[in-house]
């Protein structure tokens, strides 16, 4: 027989059963059954959910209310995102890289580009003031997340940011 699965909110019901999924920081979410009693955790990596299951007899899997809870956010996300862009832009500000900073951070650049939805790749900087930025463009949020599970080539590294901002691109010239 089929599972009766649905979604409001925080709560996730399969059959009977409501489980809690609560946010723990850092795209971490914990997973509690109705009285309580904690199940695990999941994180979202873009689309794709890891979950850290306790094995709790008579639970389904932690990874099977991610996955419902994830779809049901993305359907929001969706209907609430406003207008359709032609990409997303990251702006990281770079307090005095050093020149071996520099290096790595231009090997980053390269592969970088060579990534998934990589529209383009920018840096600037000002040698009077150290300040520099790095301007990225992509095709979309989940590729620029995707980034952090990749791995670039041994003498790249990105430069350590003071601040990062995501724009959404809802024009070009």
């Amino acid at each position: 027989m089929a599972q009766r699965t649905s979604v409001d909110g925080n709560r996730v019901k399969i059959d009977d059963e409501t489980y809690v999924v609560s946010s723990a920081g850092a795209g971490q979410h914990a997973v509690h059954d109705d009285f309580g009693g904690k199940l695990g955790y999941f994180t979202l990596r873009g689309k794709v959910v890891e979950a850290e299951d306790y094995g709790v007899a008579g639970a389904p899997p932690v990874i099977q209310i991610g996955r419902l809870w994830a779809a049901a956010q993305a359907g929001k996300d969706d209907k609430a995102a406003g207008p359709a862009t032609k990409g997303v832009c990251r702006v990281a500000v770079h307090e005095r890289p050093s020149e071996a900073d520099l290096a790595k951070g231009r090997a980053y650049r390269a592969w970088m580009k060579k990534q998934t939805g990589c529209k383009a790749s920018y840096f600037v900087h000002d040698p009077a003031t150290g300040k520099a930025l790095s301007i990225s463009i992509f095709e979309n949020r989940a590729q620029i997340a995707a980034l952090r599970d990749g791995t670039p080539p041994g003498d790249a590294a990105a430069l350590t940011a003071a601040s990062v901002e995501i724009y959404p691109i809802v024009e070009e010239p």
